[in-house]
């Protein structure tokens, strides 16, 4: 086959791959001006200072003639799958449900995390780390799990029971090091909009039934053969609302669906998170001034809560106003200022949450604020854990769409902490079995009053740049959190709400970092940009279920958007190598000569065949619309009538004429998926291209396509000597036909 291909050994301009001939040895030799015999040169070559020595840079040499895909198959041929879909299945069912020692060991070690890394734990080394990372974690958990219950609508007290059992769950059952499970501000609130919003229809459904009752029946009124539909307490929907996300949570992990996470992307989340932002700000300005604003849910409640807050100002609560606008400048100076200037590089900062809530509990104590200036309170705190008791399943119909949403929310909010920390520290984590702990951990939790729970950016940060090495500090965290509600509860009673409301508003500096996100995002792409409005606008106008649901539509349809219309362009010639570039961006490379290499940076579909077509005929032809088989053929005939070209007898092509198109070389490395429609088509534009004498060649075919173009007949109408495993293989013979013909 060499002698057919004269063009492989053509001068480097035409993108040639050099001497066969030479080795690199050789080359480098004569490029020096080294003069040795050939026993000199072997005794180099087989030297072991030669064999270990990286070799200089010089030219890639390729000492081969331009294949097509036949013959490569000819030379490497593919394997052939010689088993079927049952064969398959049961190879399958034999590898991952065979039972063994070995097997059950396995087994028990995915399930329980905890088996892997104890016996490793190093006593000396990390436990008084774990021992003060867990201590410093408890801190911050008193008072967010207490102010995160607020935003749950339920007493502060569950908020605690949450910052306890999911906790102890995960550290059985969770894979990570540094991850820090419990309440949340996202979680909180989602979870607050759902049971008040249950808590309302329930309360009007009552209402309704009486009044009914009272009107239409000559019973007494309160007489107890009427039975008027029952209104749950907000913990026990609460409640359900745990148990239906831990339930989904844990399908997700068992039908290992871990990935679909990654359809959530990061400005579509980064969006979501900033416009929950603006709800939790509006849901705190009733106790951030104790004024009384009428609560508002559904689509545009941001917009009409902050309308009320206007009309209601002047029943601002004075009191409660300076106590806020106190303790928010407590919280800054110490976070900010001490904590972040003074004592950046402490392992353990000024506990200013720990500080404020202690204060403001003696300071509302003796003070008798409730009673003297009718600053709301935290109020009755039962002491110790409650027995265990069943969620109200009755409700499961209710708060499913709200689960749905909260599992996805918090999974994915949770794993990707998970992962950033496993990558900056270098281990591994198992997001499947990160689901089932989360799952898992809920459907526990909500059988002992706990809302919904999810990892925490604020106490995760403090937990890894404390030095915690493993889950042992949430251990110690929980242990300590046991201590807090069979002792501590009833202590916290006369705390001011405003005092709860200000840490909340405080925990939302990390979460309003990403406004940021916008422009970077506007930087990168103006599409990722768009992402990040319509979700936050989405969030903040309508609510957070509609923003979700939105956001994760319009980033799917940016991906169809760009699937589309990808990127399309001509290649060209580095010279001197068998590099190809687009001629549009890159000034030093060369288009061949009668031959145009057309680049799709995406899969051929139905829904971008047409694109695809028409950037064919955008870039190859001389007209800016698609061209009629009438039209080629009239710019052929205008080309052939125009005076040939003659290139220079020293160029080694005097019969070279490439004053007209002669081969399209479609560059296929992107196409990852070919339907019939694409091969259609593909086929259809070949066709018109034919009619005029031009062939099409398809280079860097990935299998894949490859096999989908067998399968639909392809190769019945085009033979694969028009196949090449590389754009310059393909080059080379469309060289070596144009200069034979």
């Amino acid at each position: 086959m060499g002698d057919k291909y004269p063009a492989a050994n053509h001068d480097a301009k035409y993108g040639t791959f050099g001497n066969p001939n030479e080795s690199r040895f050789e080359l480098s030799l004569e490029r020096s001006g080294i003069l040795l015999e050939n026993s000199e040169k072997q005794q180099i070559l087989d030297s072991d200072l030669y064999k270990t020595r990286r070799p200089a840079p010089c030219p890639f040499i390729v000492n081969r003639d331009a294949m097509t895909q036949v013959l490569l198959d000819d030379v490497s041929p593919p394997k052939e799958d010689t088993n079927n879909f049952p064969d398959k299945v049961t190879s399958v069912f034999k590898n991952n449900f065979s039972v063994s020692c070995e097997c059950v060991n396995n087994f028990m070690k995915r399930a329980f995390p905890i088996i892997r890394w104890l016996p490793d734990y190093s006593i000396k080394n990390d436990l008084f780390l774990d021992v003060l990372t867990g201590i410093t974690i408890l801190i911050l958990h008193v008072p967010q799990g207490m102010a995160y219950a607020q935003l749950a609508a339920v007493p502060p007290v569950y908020g605690l029971y949450t910052s306890f059992y999911p906790v102890l769950v995960y550290f059985f059952l969770g894979t990570s090091r540094h991850i820090s499970i419990g309440t949340f501000a996202i979680s909180s609130l989602l979870a607050g909009t759902a049971v008040q919003f249950i808590y309302q229809q329930e309360f009007l459904n009552y209402e309704h039934a009486i009044s009914i009752a009272n009107t239409t029946t000559t019973a007494i009124p309160g007489d107890p053969t009427i039975a008027p539909p029952i209104v749950h307490e907000k913990i026990r929907i609460a409640m359900i609302l745990t148990f239906m996300v831990g339930i989904l949570q844990t399908i997700m992990g068992l039908c290992r669906m871990g990935y679909l996470t990654s359809f959530m992307s990061d400005e579509m989340i980064s969006a979501f998170i900033t416009g929950t932002v603006i709800h939790i700000l509006t849901s705190q300005v009733q106790p951030l001034t104790g004024a009384i604003v009428t609560k508002h849910s559904g689509p545009f409640n941001v917009i009409a809560t902050w309308i009320s807050f206007c009309k209601s100002v002047y029943t601002t609560n004075y009191v409660v106003l300076l106590l806020s606008i106190t303790s928010l400048a407590f919280l800054i100076v110490v976070k900010e200022i001490i904590n972040g200037a003074i004592l950046s590089n402490a392992k353990v900062p000024i506990p200013a949450e720990l500080i404020l809530v202690v204060t403001g509990t003696l300071v509302s104590k003796f003070m008798d604020l409730h009673g003297n200036y009718d600053v709301d309170i935290v109020g009755l705190t039962p002491v110790g854990l409650k027995y265990p008791e069943l969620p109200p399943f009755e409700l499961v119909p209710k708060v499913l769409t709200s689960s749905m949403i909260l599992s996805i929310i918090c999974a994915a909010t949770t794993l990707s902490m998970v992962l950033i920390y496993a990558k900056k520290h270098e281990y591994e984590v198992d997001t499947n079995q990160e689901l089932i702990a989360y799952g898992v951990g809920g459907i526990f939790s909500s059988f002992f009053f706990c809302i919904p729970s999810c990892g925490s950016l604020s106490r995760s940060a403090m937990q890894e740049s404390s030095g915690g090495k493993t889950q042992i500090a949430s251990l110690v965290s929980c242990g300590l959190m046991l201590f807090v509600l069979l002792f501590l509860g009833p202590q916290f009673e006369p705390l001011p709400n405003c005092v709860l409301s200000a840490v909340i508003i405080m925990s939302l500096k990390s979460m309003l970092m990403h406004f940021s996100d916008l422009g970077r995002a506007w930087t990168a792409s103006k599409l990722d940009a768009s992402v990040w409005v319509v979700t936050f606008l989405s969030v903040v106008i309508l609510d957070m279920d509609y923003g979700l649901v939105i956001g994760i539509l319009f980033s799917l349809i940016t991906v169809l958007f760009r699937s589309q219309f990808p990127e399309t362009c001509l290649l060209g010639n580095l010279a001197g190598t068998e590099i190809y570039r687009n001629v549009e961006k890159y000034p030093d490379v060369e288009e061949i000569p009668r031959v145009k290499i057309f680049h799709f940076g995406a899969s051929v579909y139905f829904g971008n065949r047409d694109y695809f077509r028409s950037q064919i005929f955008h870039h190859i032809s001389f007209q800016q619309n698609p061209c009629s088989e009438a039209q080629i053929r009239y710019q052929n005939n205008q080309s052939e009538e125009k005076e040939r070209i003659e290139v220079p007898e020293d160029s080694g092509f005097s019969n070279y004429k490439y004053d007209f198109l002669r081969v399209i070389i479609l560059e296929l490395s992107a196409v990852g998926y070919m339907d019939s429609g694409g091969v259609a088509t593909l086929l259809q534009v070949m066709r018109e291209f034919a009619v005029n004498k031009i062939e099409i060649y398809l280079a860097c075919v990935q299998e894949p396509v490859l096999e989908s173009l067998e399968k639909q007949g392809f190769f019945k109408s085009v033979s694969k000597e028009f196949l090449f495993p590389t754009v310059h293989d393909a080059v080379l013979y469309a060289q070596s036909e144009c200069y034979t013909s």
